[in-house]
């Protein structure tokens, strides 16, 4: 175009701008932005939208907020969608503040709040563990202005309860919905609020539920109910889950696998443990980290130091890498077993490969030092 003196319109400047964004090239986007001006081609308010989310995806928050400064400076008038997304950019970096004075400003730009806005702040809330009350707050006003409800708006709301343990909203919010419009990983969310409360038999009727209701259920959610089906010391019902998950053509995927594995553990199956990873492995499922830590944490809490070191040697060649867990869990053991010379070069191994001594590491030291500490006091 330009080799033909022909001046790219905003529209195509915005285009570029948003596929320099996509592609990661930030300078790029920016050189094309100052062009602009230089080229005396007046930005829209949809060139200000793309600037506005690549200056987010970049973490570049104050600078989003400065672009949309400098756009109403040169007389263009935002619009809902580029609120939405700076108000977005703002609460995801905790800027709660900046979140309520923009959604206040709507109004007066002519663009009033709508359920996204509403969306977002709630969402922003709960994200700054925000008290439950202020997220029901805004929940309410939603009702208030006429405006509908969303899965979605549920969905944030019962979420983000869910996690701040707040159980009871989350199933009063329940109540509300239709469950067949309860996404996989809601029903994650909620089913995992219920095993870590305990109430197993709550989180099984809605397992069921369900499954009554939409036919089928995905490995993630399979995978949350066979955790806490085996922490409840129930492994059978947990081996039953899984088969189950076969026979109906749920794939299990690694969280399902570990979450089998765990309970296990739990169940004091070590033996048992190593063939499962070996069949996970032979069906096509590739072992994390988690996989294997799960299983040096039942082998040195069955006294299995022997075969902890083993696998900490295999883990150090294999595709996956060590992590601060693995070293712990090996920590563990070896103090407990009164090995604390090993214990020392496990931690001086720890120290030159670059991991950080964290709270548990620390614990381990200090329970070594006491045990020492108690022989010695024994031998006098």
């Amino acid at each position: 175009m330009k080799e033909n003196q022909l001046q790219p319109t905003s529209k195509i400047y915005t285009t570029l701008m948003d596929l320099s964004f996509k592609s990661g090239s930030f300078d790029k986007a920016w050189a094309l932005f100052k062009e602009m001006k230089e080229k005396n081609c007046a930005p829209s308010v949809f060139t200000y939208i793309e600037l506005i989310k690549g200056l987010g995806k970049a973490g570049k928050v104050e600078g989003a907020y400065q672009i949309f400064c400098d756009m109403q400076a040169k007389g263009c008038r935002p619009d809902a969608v580029l609120m939405n997304n700076l108000i977005n950019i703002l609460g995801e970096a905790g800027k709660l503040d900046d979140v309520f004075k923009l959604f206040g400003q709507m109004e007066t730009f002519g663009c009033p709040p709508n359920a996204v806005t509403y969306n977002i702040v709630i969402k922003a809330l709960l994200k700054s563990n925000a008290p439950a009350f202020d997220a029901t707050c805004w929940f309410e006003k939603m009702k208030e202005k006429g405006i509908t409800l969303s899965s979605y708006t549920y969905s944030i709301l019962i979420d983000g309860f869910c996690k701040a343990r707040r159980l009871e909203k989350a199933l009063l919010l329940l109540e509300e919905m239709d469950v067949s419009t309860l996404s996989s990983c809601l029903l994650y969310s909620l089913i995992d609020a219920h095993g870590k409360s305990k109430h197993y038999e709550a989180a099984n009727e809605l397992f069921q539920e369900l499954k009554e209701n939409c036919g089928s259920s995905s490995s993630r959610v399979y995978a949350v109910m066979i955790k806490h089906i085996g922490k409840s010391g129930h492994i059978n019902e947990a081996v039953g889950l899984f088969d189950e998950m076969k026979r109906l053509r749920c794939t299990p995927d690694v969280f399902s696998y570990n979450a089998l594995m765990l309970g296990m553990v739990k169940a004091g199956m070590v033996d048992e443990v190593y063939s499962f990873l070996r069949q996970m492995q032979e069906e096509g499922c590739n072992p994390d980290i988690n996989s294997y830590n799960i299983i040096l944490n039942g082998i040195g809490r069955a006294g299995g130091l022997k075969q902890a070191m083993d696998m900490l040697t295999r883990m150090k060649i294999s595709v996956v890498k060590l992590d601060v867990v693995s070293y712990n869990m090996v920590l563990e053991a070896l103090n407990r077993a009164g090995m604390f010379e090993e214990a020392a070069k496990v931690m001086k191994e720890m120290s030159e490969k670059g991991f950080k001594y964290d709270l548990i590491t620390y614990s381990s030291i200090l329970e070594a030092i006491r045990k020492v500490d108690e022989v010695k006091l024994s031998v006098k």
